[in-house]
């Protein structure tokens, strides 16, 4: 078989890694990190010239192996959209790469599908309760699986950044830094104790993105190492009672690099406690794993779908936000039926599909707050609430349908609406259609109307609604709300009864 190599460049604030991997099989062909850059900060700015070099070293190797098929993706972490956006302009003129930027949801989803892919075992590990900690730059996130499945996630401000800030602040100034950084930590958890003040069964801890331990542990033909809970409380005794000489030889890093290994212990141990994990599984599965699996998926060479975990976070986010499970059931079934029977219209594809279905889970959460304009509620909520595993312009796009999903419908005089690129107000218009028409034949939240069909005519859309009870509310609000799929596509949409056979 041919192989399908394919580039992924990474770039975090600190360090610049390079693999060549062949999708048929996910083997590496080459892997070539930069040096941990010499500012020994976390921010992109400091260490731009470091970063640009790497790149375009990269780009040669490229060459050499003759890979056109490449993509280069940053983390986003520490930087707010504008400065992302100064930041790549630079980076591209130096080097003309064009960055794809990572959020958080995104690194936390494409490590898990990384996980799930390659961890040997994870089935078996994951049929009782397991968690997934990945340390990032500016926040730790925290996945629960058990059974199997994907659960919950949840991020903490508390990533690497900022560990080594204060330890760096901490240490010259007091003489009880142990102490002040344990309360910080402290701190920074504490939402995390209240959601697991009930766990009383232990549960497994996978790490992810501990480079220093897993060069320590992880033997070089291996991708994992698994730690007894026992073996972890006497290595954490030995390293926060540790001089910085012993950390430098026991981990073999320099001065600089030890800054946030304590801190580091102290948080792990905290979330060791917090989860009652009695086993540790060290690993190097990273976000460049996942980011393989994802081209793969998306070129056609496997067939693994992690829909769920996006899926599984929005019902999560829809059930916090107490929303009515049967009326969103109800409303997701109707309006990806309209979308599956009207491609030849739209010229969507799965991807809009998936934004389709998490935004009819997600569009009533602004109920929460005020049922009276609940749709500007739930765009706030979803706009400041990122759906894990969605770009910042696919969050962008459920926060908008959610918005226009009711009274409100996207035209030239709506300010939000304005200023959305072309691109990204076709999809908005096209699926909050699908949304508003689907949403008004469930207007009384009784699922009066559980089956549809339709028939596609050359100026008109009909939509058979089959029921056998009275529908008139469902219809005035039809009515109302199909004009926008008028607009959008130029036909008419009419609502017809059709009684079942009983």
């Amino acid at each position: 078989m041919a192989k399908k190599l394919y580039g992924i460049i990474y770039m975090t604030p600190r360090q610049t890694k390079l693999s060549i991997v062949d999708l048929n099989d996910f083997s590496v062909i080459e892997e070539v990190t930069s040096n941990f850059y010499s500012n020994h900060t976390y921010e992109y700015q400091h260490n731009i010239q470091a970063i640009t070099k790497s790149l375009n070293g990269f780009l040669l190797i490229l060459k050499e192996y003759g890979v056109k098929n490449y993509h280069f993706w940053g983390n986003q972490q520490p930087l707010d959209e504008i400065s992302a956006r100064y930041l790549g302009e630079q980076i591209y003129i130096r080097t003309t790469l064009r960055v794809h930027w990572l959020n958080t949801s995104q690194l936390t989803y494409y490590k898990a599908v990384a996980i799930v892919t390659h961890l040997d075992n994870f089935k078996k590990i994951s049929s009782s309760l397991t968690f997934l900690l990945s340390l990032g730059s500016e926040r730790v996130s925290l996945s629960q699986f058990n059974n199997q499945k994907f659960a919950s996630t949840w991020n903490v401000d508390l990533g690497s950044a900022q560990l080594y800030d204060v330890n760096r602040t901490l240490k010259p100034t007091t003489n009880s830094s142990m102490t002040v950084l344990d309360d910080y930590i402290d701190s920074k958890l504490e939402h995390l104790k209240h959601v697991f003040a009930n766990q009383k069964i232990s549960s497994n801890l996978i790490l992810q993105d501990s480079l220093i331990i897993n060069k320590k542990f992880i033997p070089v033909d291996q991708t994992s190492y698994a730690m007894s809970l026992e073996e972890f409380k006497k290595l954490y005794q030995k390293v926060t009672n540790a001089s910085d000489q012993f950390l430098m030889d026991f981990f073999k890093v320099d001065e600089n690099e030890i800054t946030s290994i304590t801190s580091y212990f102290l948080l792990l141990n905290k979330i060791i406690r917090l989860i009652k994990a009695q086993n540790i599984i060290l690993t190097d599965i990273t976000v460049s794993d996942g980011l393989a699996i994802d081209r793969a998926q998306r070129t056609g060479l496997k067939k693994q779908n992690f829909d769920e975990l996006i899926l599984t976070t929005a019902e999560n986010m829809a059930t916090r936000y107490l929303t009515s499970k049967s009326h969103r059931e109800n409303v997701t079934m109707i309006a990806l039926h309209l979308f599956d029977q009207l491609k030849k219209l739209h010229h969507l594809g799965k991807r809009e599909r998936l934004l389709l279905q998490v935004s009819c889970i997600l569009a009533d959460i602004g109920n929460y707050i005020n049922q009276q304009g609940h749709y500007n509620h739930s765009a706030y909520i979803l706009q400041s609430t990122k759906v894990l595993g969605l770009s910042n312009t696919e969050n962008l796009i459920i926060a908008e349908i959610a918005r226009y999903h009711s009274s409100e419908s996207p035209s030239s005089s709506a300010t939000h609406f304005k200023q959305l690129d072309p691109e990204v107000q076709m999809k908005v218009a096209k699926l909050s259609s699908f949304l508003r028409i689907a949403d008004s034949l469930d207007d009384s939240r009784e699922e009066k109307i559980q089956k549809i069909s339709i028939s596609l005519r050359e100026t008109e859309l009909i939509i058979f609604a089959y029921s056998n009870q009275n529908i008139a509310l469902e219809q005035w609000s039809f009515t109302n709300k199909a004009e926008l799929f008028e607009k959008v596509f130029g036909l008419k949409a009419i609502l017809k009864q059709r009684r079942q056979v009983q």
